[in-house]
C-alpha cells in the first residue's frame, strides 16, 4: 500500500484537494477484504447502520437520521470487529499512509487514523453532500476511501461525486476494486449518488492527534474582511479579487458551496434517508441554512455568480485514476 503514495500523488491532493490511485491494492487483497465485510455482517452486532447527524438549535445532542440500505463497522473502536476481520485490522496497525502523507506534506503531521468499513446494499443507498469535519471540530484532515468492488460497471451507481468549487465542476469517481480516493476531509465537498448494487468500501480518516479544538499545524490565519460594497458595486476590478478571496475562504467557503449546488443539496438529503419526520426536519434546516447564507451574502451575489459560471465552463476533470498525477499550480481554495 505504501507505493500508492507518490510525490505525484501528494502534489495533486494539495493542489486539487484530492487524488485518485488506481491499484493501491491488489486483486486478492480486494477480495479478501470483501469477505471480511461480509463476515462481519453476519456477526452479531458488529454492523449498524450508518447516520446523518442533524444538529438542532439549542440541542447538545443531535439527532440521528438513518440512511437507507447503508452499513459500517468500527474497526479502530470495536475489538471484537477487528477479531472478526484480521486483515483489515491489520491495516488499521500499519500507519503507513499517514506518515507518507507526511512526509510529501510536512505541514499535515498526521499521526492518528480511524477505520470504518462500509457496506451499502444497494437499493438506491447513497450520501448527502457534506464534509467530513470542520476545522474546529476535530483533528481530521484527509479522507482516504479504498473501493473493494470488482465488476463494476456505471449501471450498478454509487460513484462518489467530489465537488471542488470553484477549481472545477463535480468529479465522479467510480467505486472500481482497489481504487483509492484521497481528499481533504474539512474542505472538500462529496457525496454517494445512488447505488443500484452491493457496493463494498473502508475508509481511513487520517489526523492531528491533538483533538478537539487543537492544531498540530501552524496557526489559522486570520479571517479576510469583506471588500467595501461600495466598491464591489463600482465594478473596481480589484474589489472583485477581494471579493472573491472572501468568499473563497474556509469559514465562507461552505456557505457559498451550499448555495451554488442547493437544489442538489436537498435533492442528495431525499434520496439519502427514509422519508419520515426527521427527513423532514433535515430538509427544513438546509432550506433556512440556505436562506441565511443568501441573506447574508447577498453584496457579493454577482460575484457567487461569476464563480460558479466559471466553474461550470472549465470542462469536465474526470473521475478516472492513472495514479493521481498532474495538477499543480497554486489553488484558489487552501485544502489545508
Amino acid at each position: 500500500m505504501q507505493s500508492c503514495i507518490t510525490p505525484a500523488v501528494a502534489e495533486h491532493l494539495q493542489a486539487k484537494g484530492y487524488a485518485v490511485v488506481d491499484g493501491a491494492l491488489p486483486p486478492p487483497a480486494a477480495a479478501a477484504l470483501r469477505s471480511e465485510i461480509d463476515a462481519l455482517r453476519s456477526a452479531d452486532g458488529l454492523v449498524r447502520p450508518n447516520c446523518t447527524h442533524l444538529v438542532r438549535a439549542g440541542s447538545a445532542t443531535p439527532d440521528l437520521l438513518p440512511k437507507s440500505q447503508i452499513y459500517e463497522a468500527e474497526i479502530s473502536l470495536d475489538p471484537k470487529a477487528r477479531a472478526a476481520a484480521p486483515l483489515l485490522a491489520s491495516i488499521d496497525a500499519d500507519g503507513s499512509l499517514g506518515v507518507l502523507l507526511s512526509l510529501f506534506l510536512p505541514r499535515l503531521r498526521l499521526d492518528a487514523h480511524g477505520i470504518k468499513a462500509q457496506f451499502n446494499a444497494g437499493g438506491g443507498g447513497a450520501f448527502p453532500i457534506h464534509t467530513d469535519s470542520e476545522e474546529e471540530l476535530d483533528g481530521r484532515k484527509v479522507t482516504a476511501i479504498f473501493y473493494l468492488n470488482d465488476g463494476w460497471t456505471p449501471d450498478h451507481g454509487g460513484q462518489l461525486r467530489l465537488y471542488p468549487f470553484p477549481e472545477a465542476p463535480p468529479v465522479d469517481v467510480a467505486p472500481l476494486a482497489g481504487r483509492l480516493v484521497l481528499f481533504s476531509s474539512t474542505q472538500m465537498h462529496h457525496r454517494v449518488l445512488p447505488s443500484r448494487a452491493p457496493r463494498y468500501c473502508f475508509t481511513a480518516w487520517l489526523s492531528q492527534s491533538r483533538g478537539r479544538g487543537a492544531r498540530a499545524g501552524p496557526p489559522p490565519a486570520p479571517r479576510l474582511p469583506p471588500p467595501p460594497a461600495d466598491a464591489l458595486a463600482s465594478g473596481d476590478p480589484q474589489a472583485a479579487a477581494a471579493a472573491r478571496r472572501f468568499l473563497l475562504q474556509p469559514g465562507i467557503r461552505r456557505h457559498v458551496v451550499k448555495l451554488v449546488y442547493s437544489a442538489e443539496w436537498e435533492a442528495s438529503l431525499v434520496e439519502s434517508h427514509p422519508r419520515c419526520e426527521a427527513t423532514d426536519a433535515a430538509l427544513a434546516q438546509h432550506r433556512e441554512g440556505v436562506a441565511v447564507a443568501a441573506r447574508a451574502l447577498a453584496p457579493y451575489a454577482g460575484e457567487i455568480d461569476r464563480l460558479a459560471a466559471a466553474c461550470a465552463s472549465s470542462g469536465s476533470v474526470g473521475g478516472g485514476g492513472g495514479g493521481g498525477a498532474g495538477g499543480g499550480g497554486a489553488a484558489a481554495v487552501s485544502w489545508f
